[in-house]
């Protein structure tokens, strides 16, 4: 049986936002959005992604990834609407 440890992104589970840690780290992220890791470390260096640099670590707050994800569906579907 596999230990949880905070760098497996496969041994956290959020069953609501408020479960999300106020700041994400690319673990939570590759764990919230399904994408590979590789690319969240691309968006975690991207000029309009909203990136926290804390020492050398880069976080995100929860608030804005969610409203950067919302921005950039609107983008790429621009019909859609809620």
């Amino acid at each position: 049986m596999k230990a949880e440890t905070r760098n497996d992104p496969e041994a956290k589970r959020y069953c609501s936002y408020e479960d999300v840690p106020l700041l994400l780290d690319a673990n939570d992220i590759v764990m919230l959005t399904g994408l590979a890791r590789t690319n969240v470390y691309y968006m975690l260096r991207a000029n309009d992604f909203p990136v926290i640099v804390i020492g050398k670590r880069r976080m995100v707050k929860k608030e804005k990834l969610f409203a950067w994800l919302d921005e950039h569906e609107k983008k790429i579907f621009p019909g859609r609407s809620e």
